[in-house]
């Protein structure tokens, strides 16, 4: 009886054995968004920090009103999901004033680029394609 009980489980659990061994796992990479509620907590560039001090990060400064912003959002999101290796960060400009501040944005949409938490551009020129905001995401880390 053990050697059928055996049998059993040992046909039951090879094609979920398999079936796992063989999966991809696709993990969709989102932007973080900072949130307002957070910014009570402790100051928006501690909060930031914790996000943008290491590594390749793309900042999206943004407000809800603005209808390029509007139009960048999706840009962004499928950015996020296509280039994984980078950490893009939504931030509403309108809830972080002391962060529009700290980065001088005078116009939105604007992309801050930072490696380390130091920048090194920006962009805040005219509406961008999918392809051409990509592009310009790793064309900004590669100099």
């Amino acid at each position: 009886m053990k050697k059928t009980t055996l049998a059993i489980f040992t046909l039951l659990a090879a094609p979920i054995i398999i079936f796992s061994l063989f999966a991809q796992e696709t993990v969709t990479k989102k932007p973080i968004y900072l949130h307002q509620q957070q910014k009570s907590v402790r100051s928006s560039s501690e909060h930031l920090n914790e996000f943008a001090n290491t590594g390749c990060v793309i900042l999206d400064f943004y407000a809800d009103w603005c209808n390029p912003c509007k139009r960048m959002s999706p840009l962004i999101d499928m950015a996020a999901a296509n280039l994984p290796q980078f950490t893009f960060i939504k931030i509403n400009r309108d809830y972080f004033m002391d962060l529009a501040r700290m980065f001088n944005i005078t116009s939105i949409p604007t992309l801050i680029f930072l490696r380390d938490g130091k920048e090194i551009g920006r962009y805040d020129g005219g509406p961008l394609t999918q392809d051409s905001l990509e592009q310009l995401v790793i064309s900004t880390f590669n100099k």
